[in-house]
């Protein structure tokens, strides 16, 4: 169901969680983020790499305005871990009618223009977009294989969130721009839908460093998220800090009582600019509140933050003066 400009998830109670080692989604998020970056003039190092009809093909898939693409680009089984070679076959096997059939179906019979093009090319626009896919993936490859341990994190990391009850904080990092209302995940999308609880939650850490989020939120019972893996701040976290950073872990444990972000600045040692930036994700995860008071703002822990603590078995910080 339609819901503005945002979507939103709420998980089911009884939710399931699975991880996939998904290079191939991977290689469609890279190609996107590097089209749209050499549309709007920024680095087009790999965009160059593509021919221009290899780019067309992939300019279908981030027109402004617009987030929803047909079904087939999501990987065949979601809940599996991909082969790029397989998904990459499977999009050129693909007929005309199959291919018409899903954008179709996608939009109810009423596919945006851009799409009506796509519908109209058929296998040639499904074979150029896999030639896009597989250049790359050539490009791409050495530095997938290398992110390996830290896509094995990024799994620890989801099983510690789900055993602990906080699986909604790894789903607020799920999407670069997402965040924790009320327990129900909210993030920016032209298309905004908001679908039934899922009963399956399925998490696709992607290549880190892209700023990228891909999701399909419209299989019955079943999201899926493609994220970039993030990258810990610290070789050694264990506990709280494996799921929040050393940092905010440690603003998490202070914010017991209310300080001033000035205050907070002295205390922990960060500059304002980086206390803002840690805070904000706080905030997001719904872990931490802040309010103006005058000139101040102000910033403490909320229920959740303290519910999050107690799961963990850690105590507060200790203050210490110019706390309030």
């Amino acid at each position: 169901m339609t819901s503005g400009t945002v979507s939103r998830v709420r998980l089911h109670e009884n939710a399931r969680v699975r991880v996939t080692v998904d290079p191939y989604t991977s290689v469609l998020a890279l190609a996107c983020a590097a089209v749209a970056a050499h549309r709007e003039g920024g680095d087009a190092l790999l965009a160059a790499r593509l021919s221009g009809r290899e780019q067309y093909a992939i300019s279908r898939l981030v027109v402004p305005g617009a987030s929803v693409a047909p079904e087939a680009l999501t990987p065949a089984v979601p809940e599996r871990d991909t082969d790029v070679a397989v998904e990459l076959e499977r999009l050129r096997s693909m007929s005309a009618d199959e291919l018409y059939a899903d954008i179709d179906t996608t939009w109810a019979g009423a596919p945006p223009a851009h799409w009506e093009d796509v519908a109209e090319q058929g296998p040639r626009w499904l074979s150029d977009l896999a030639d896009a896919l597989h250049a790359v993936w050539q490009w791409i490859e050495p530095a997938w294989a290398a992110q390996d341990r830290l896509r094995s994190k990024e799994i620890e990391r989801v099983g510690t969130a789900a055993a602990r009850g906080a699986l909604d904080l790894v789903l607020a990092r799920a999407h670069p721009r997402g965040r924790i209302v009320d327990g129900v995940l909210e993030f920016p999308d032209p298309e905004g839908i908001e679908p039934e609880p899922p009963q399956t939650v399925v998490l696709a850490p992607l290549l880190s460093g892209v700023d990228v989020s891909i999701s399909n939120l419209e299989r019955p019972g079943q999201v899926w998220f493609g994220y970039p893996a993030p990258r810990p701040e610290s070789e050694d976290e264990t506990g709280l800090a494996a799921l929040l950073t050393p940092v905010r872990a440690a603003l998490l444990r202070l914010l017991g009582t209310q300080w001033s972000m000035s205050g907070l600045a002295a205390r922990v040692g960060l500059s304002p600019a980086t206390l803002t930036h840690q805070i904000t994700a706080l905030v997001a995860d719904g872990l931490v509140v802040r309010h103006r008071d005058g000139r101040r703002t102000l910033v403490r822990r909320t229920v959740r933050g303290t519910a999050l603590l107690d799961l963990y078995g850690v105590s507060d910080l200790p203050g210490g003066p110019g706390s309030r």
